[in-house]
C-alpha cells in the first residue's frame, strides 16, 4: 500500500513539473517592422491566437526592428543588438519566430551570438536564398514568397487590352530584392506576352513619381512591388503616400500585400493574409516546443495568395466585376437585397419577426381553408389592393424620409455638410481612432473681416462669398478629407489619417489659395479678395470632440489677434 502511494505521489509530482515546465516556455516574436504597420498588427494577432491555449500571455515577448524607417543606419542596428543582449542575457527564449526579411536575415547573422542553439521559425520572407541556410539546422518556417508573375497574369486577365505594365520598387532592402526578382521574371514573362511593354521604375523622388503616373497613357497598369523610400530618402507610407499616388495616377494600381494596400487606393491583386501567415507559423513553433525535431519539419514553399479587389477603385477605372476570378474577395461592395435580408435574419429581431410572420401566415392559411372559394377570391382581391396601396404609400414615405435626412445634414446656402453632420462623422472618426491609434487633425477656418463685406456690399454678396469659399475648399481638399459649414463665416475641416505636421502643410496651402481667390463679376474694381485665419489641433488619446474644438477655437483666436491671414496650431 505504501509503495502504491509513493508511486502515485511520484507520478503526480512529475506530471505537475511537466505541466509547469510547458507553461513556462517562452516565445520571442521578432518583427522586421513597427507595430503601427498594419501587416505587423495582423501577423501578431495570428501568432497570439495560435499560442493562446499553449503559452502564457506574459511568456510571449515581442520585439520590433522598425527596419522600414532605419534600415540604412548601422548604429541603430548595433544598439538593437546591445538591447537584445541586455534583455535576454539571463532568460533565453525557447523558440524564436521571425517575421519578414530583415528579422530573418538578422537571426542568420546574429542568432548564434545572441541566442545560441535556440530554434528559429520564420515567416514573411519574400526573397528566399536556400544557400543562406547551409550548415544551419535549427531553421524552418513558411516562405511568404511573392506573387509578381501571378499579378501580371491577373492584370492581363482582368484588363486584357493592357499594353503596358509598370512595376514600382526602390533600391533599398526588400524593394531592391523584389526589383531583382522582377527583372528575372520579366525576361521570361515578356516572351509569352510580346504585345505588352513591361518596365520597372525604382529611381525617383515621390514628386517625380506623382508626375510620371499622372501622364501614363490609356491601357496602362501599375504593379506595386515594395517602396520604402524614394531616392532622396523620403519615407513612403502606405497610409499617406499611397492614396496620393492613386489619386494622381491615370492608371489602376495592383499589389500583393492585402492588409496594407486595400482601402488605400489599389484596385486589387493576388494578395496574401498576414493573420493566417502568423497563425500557421505559430502552429509550427508549437510543434517544435512539443518535442518534434525541427529538422523533420520541412520549409513550406509559399504563403497563400488569393484575388482581392476594392469595388470603389474598380468603378473608378471601369473594371467589370464579371472579369475578376470567381473566388475573388471584393471589399466596399454595396449590399444587395439578398445580403440585407440575410443580415436582417441573423439578428434576434429579424428571427422573431420571421417567426411572427410565419405564425400569421399559418393562421391565415388555416382560416382561409375553412372558407368557401368565393369568399377566398374576394379576400385575396382586397388584400392585393391594400398591399398595392401600402407599397405606394411606403415608397412616398421612404422618399420623403431620404429627402428630410439629407436636408437635416446639409447647409442650405453652400450645399456643404452642416454642423450636425460634422459632429456625427467626427465622433465616429474619434471612436475608430481610439482603437486604431491613427492620427486625426481638425482645423477651424474663419473669414477675416466678413462683417465688413456684408456692411459694404450687402448680404447677398456675403452669401456669394460663403458659397465661393465652400466650392474652393472642396476642390483644395484631398480624398478622404471633409469640410463642414460650422456656422456664420466659420468652416470646420477634418483631416483623417493626418498628423499635425502634415496638416500644417494642408492648412497653409488652403490659406494661400484662398488669398489668391477672386470673387465677383466684371468690372474688376468690384471684385472681392478675402483672407482666412485657421486654428489647427489634433486628436489625442482620451480626447473628445469638444476638447479638440476648444483647442482649435483658441488657436483661431490667437491667429485673429496676431493680425489674421495666418494659421496657428493649438
Amino acid at each position: 500500500m505504501f509503495a502504491k502511494s509513493w508511486l502515485l505521489l511520484f507520478f503526480l509530482g512529475f506530471f505537475s513539473s511537466w505541466v509547469n515546465a510547458e507553461k513556462s516556455q517562452t516565445v520571442l516574436l521578432l518583427h522586421s517592422y513597427h507595430p503601427q504597420y498594419v501587416w505587423t498588427q495582423k501577423l501578431t494577432q495570428g501568432v497570439q491566437e495560435a499560442l493562446d491555449q499553449h503559452i502564457q500571455t506574459e511568456n510571449l515577448h515581442i520585439e520590433f526592428m522598425d527596419e522600414r524607417r532605419y534600415q540604412i543606419d548601422p548604429s541603430i542596428g548595433q544598439a538593437f543588438i546591445a538591447l537584445l543582449q541586455r534583455k535576454y542575457q539571463h532568460q533565453q527564449p525557447d523558440i524564436i519566430i521571425t517575421s519578414d526579411d530583415h528579422a530573418y536575415y538578422f537571426m542568420q547573422e546574429q542568432g548564434e551570438r545572441l541566442f545560441p542553439g535556440v530554434p528559429v521559425v520564420f515567416c514573411g520572407v519574400n526573397v528566399f536564398n536556400p544557400n543562406t541556410l547551409n550548415g544551419k539546422t535549427n531553421f524552418t518556417g513558411i516562405k511568404e514568397g511573392m506573387e509578381i508573375e501571378g499579378n501580371l497574369d491577373l492584370i492581363m486577365s482582368v484588363q486584357p487590352n493592357t499594353q503596358r505594365i509598370v512595376m514600382l520598387g526602390d533600391t533599398t532592402g526588400l524593394g531592391l530584392r523584389m526589383v531583382q526578382r522582377a527583372k528575372h521574371i520579366k525576361s521570361r514573362w515578356v516572351k509569352q506576352h510580346q504585345h505588352v511593354n513591361l518596365s520597372i521604375w525604382d529611381d525617383f523622388t515621390l514628386e517625380e513619381l506623382y508626375q510620371r503616373v499622372a501622364k501614363l497613357p490609356a491601357n496602362t497598369a501599375l504593379l506595386m512591388l515594395a517602396i520604402h523610400q524614394d531616392k532622396n530618402g523620403q519615407y513612403f507610407s502606405f497610409n499617406n503616400q499611397l492614396p496620393i499616388l492613386s489619386e494622381r495616377s491615370s492608371a489602376p494600381i495592383y499589389g500583393m500585400w492585402g492588409e496594407i494596400l486595400l482601402n488605400y487606393g489599389v484596385v486589387g491583386g493576388m494578395m496574401n493574409n498576414p493573420y493566417q501567415h502568423g497563425f500557421q507559423t505559430a502552429k509550427i513553433a508549437l510543434k517544435v516546443l512539443s518535442g518534434e525535431p525541427i529538422a523533420l519539419l520541412p520549409i513550406q514553399e509559399k504563403a497563400q495568395y488569393t484575388p482581392q479587389f476594392d469595388y470603389a477603385q474598380m468603378r473608378r477605372f471601369d473594371i467589370d466585376l464579371q472579369a475578376i476570378p470567381d473566388n475573388s474577395v471584393v471589399i466596399n461592395r454595396p449590399e444587395g437585397l439578398p445580403e440585407k435580408i440575410q443580415k436582417w435574419l441573423k439578428g434576434d429581431k429579424g428571427l422573431v419577426s420571421m417567426l411572427l410572420v410565419v405564425a400569421i401566415l399559418v393562421f391565415i392559411n388555416v382560416v382561409l381553408r375553412r372558407k368557401n372559394k368565393d369568399r377566398w377570391v374576394k379576400f385575396k382581391s382586397r388584400l392585393q389592393q391594400r398591399s398595392h396601396t401600402l407599397n405606394k404609400e411606403n415608397q412616398v414615405l421612404q422618399a420623403t424620409s431620404r429627402k428630410m435626412e439629407k436636408l437635416a445634414h446639409t447647409d442650405d446656402l453652400t450645399g456643404l455638410a452642416n454642423r450636425r453632420a460634422g459632429e456625427s462623422e467626427i465622433n465616429a472618426y474619434i471612436r475608430r481612432f481610439r482603437i486604431d491609434d491613427q492620427p486625426l487633425s481638425l482645423t477651424l477656418l474663419d473669414i477675416d473681416h466678413f462683417k465688413r463685406i456684408n456692411d459694404t456690399y450687402g448680404h447677398p454678396m456675403g452669401d456669394a462669398v460663403l458659397c465661393a469659399l465652400g466650392a474652393a475648399l472642396t476642390k483644395l481638399l484631398r480624398p478622404g478629407d471633409r469640410i463642414y459649414r460650422w456656422g456664420g463665416e466659420e468652416f470646420l475641416i477634418s483631416l483623417p489619417h493626418t498628423s499635425v505636421l502634415d496638416a500644417r502643410e494642408v492648412c497653409e496651402r488652403i490659406r494661400q489659395c484662398v488669398s489668391d481667390l477672386v470673387i465677383g463679376d466684371s468690372p474688376p474694381e468690384s471684385d472681392i479678395h478675402i483672407t482666412v485665419s485657421l486654428g489647427l489641433s489634433d486628436f489625442q488619446q482620451g480626447d473628445t470632440l469638444e476638447g479638440i474644438l476648444l483647442r482649435c477655437d483658441e488657436a483661431l483666436y490667437v491667429a485673429k489677434h496676431n493680425g489674421r491671414n495666418q494659421m496657428v496650431v493649438g
